[in-house]
């Protein structure tokens, strides 16, 4: 496994800004709620990724899984069991949502596994929508101890966790074998990787990594006016929308997207409402069509320019 020290070194020392400036500075609650969420966002952006932009897998059901998390961590905790434990089972049921759902699924290409897998997720949404018709909300007790710096700090280990593990697994020999599923899945199979195998594997790691996601969404909140809310396909495409828009296939890339969506949401919801994913989808267009490699792609592009007007001027 070759180890990037640069890329290390960049995100080490954003990671010691985050740890650091909360106990220095007083963010006031809404900017950690805001920080929160963003830790979910890059949770979630990272886990479709390594389905979607590392082995090919479009999966529009994300959002299953994500609301599973949110579902089992939630009724845990409200039923006493510690946070960590609750946000764990709920990953881990995530994870084994994903596979009753990918031994079908996988079977199906392209944009049949797409519809596939937003008809599962909608069907899950509705059963839970039936099954859970009223709100949820815990006991009186757990909103008078609120508390957000452990959520800042939970949210933000698990961000941490998720990175670190995209980056150790797409540079191991399994992320090797995801990409060549992704480049050519044919090629792939004649070779001897089992495409199969790797794209299951890749679902359970995906959605695991969403259930935590869930898991420290939930962590954060006391009330759901609509549990089925969680299942609603925004949690499915506003993560891809943060992959395409930061860079598909790369480490960096749904990091850069996820701040890039969430402080553009906080601007665009305070004037536009609703309207405002509109405005992101306006956005993703010229993106998807003249930088399929997204901001990540246009940094290095700009990094080349500045490298060579520099070397010219030498």
């Amino acid at each position: 496994m070759r180890f990037d020290s640069r890329l290390i070194l960049t995100l080490a020392l954003i990671a010691a800004c985050f740890i650091v400036l909360p106990l220095i500075v007083d963010l006031g609650s809404s900017t950690m709620n805001i920080l929160i969420l963003l830790f979910v966002y890059v949770i979630l952006s990272q886990s479709w990724n390594l389905l979607g932009g590392y082995t090919g897998q479009i999966n529009l059901g994300f959002a299953a899984y994500f609301g599973c998390g949110v579902l089992l961590t939630h009724l845990l905790w409200k039923s006493g069991i510690p946070i960590y434990l609750a946000i764990t089972i709920g990953g881990l049921s995530a994870a084994l949502l994903a596979g009753v759902i990918g031994l079908p699924t996988l079977h199906l290409r392209g944009a049949y596994f797409a519809i596939g897998t937003i008809a599962l997720a909608e069907a899950l949404r509705i059963v839970v929508g039936n099954v859970f018709p009223s709100s949820l909300s815990l006991p009186g007790s757990y909103a008078s101890n609120f508390n957000v710096f452990p959520r800042y700090y939970l949210g933000f280990g698990i961000a941490v966790l998720t990175i670190v593990s995209a980056y150790g697994l797409v540079r191991s020999k399994f992320g090797l074998a995801m990409v060549c599923v992704r480049d050519d899945e044919e090629a792939a199979q004649v070779t001897g990787i089992n495409t199969f195998k790797t794209k299951f594997i890749a679902l359970l790691i995906s959605a695991f990594l969403a259930g935590l996601a869930g898991g420290v969404y939930s962590f954060n909140r006391f009330y759901f006016h609509h549990i089925s809310a969680v299942f609603e396909p925004i949690w499915t495409f506003e993560p891809l929308m943060a992959v395409v828009i930061g860079g598909s296939g790369t480490l960096i890339g749904p990091i850069i997207g996820s701040i890039f969506l969430i402080v553009l949401s906080e601007i665009f919801v305070q004037t536009l409402g609703e309207a405002h994913l509109i405005i992101f989808g306006i956005l993703l267009i010229p993106v998807v069509l003249y930088s399929p490699s997204g901001l990540v792609g246009w940094i290095g592009w700009l990094r080349r320019v500045v490298g060579e007007s520099t070397m010219n001027h030498d």
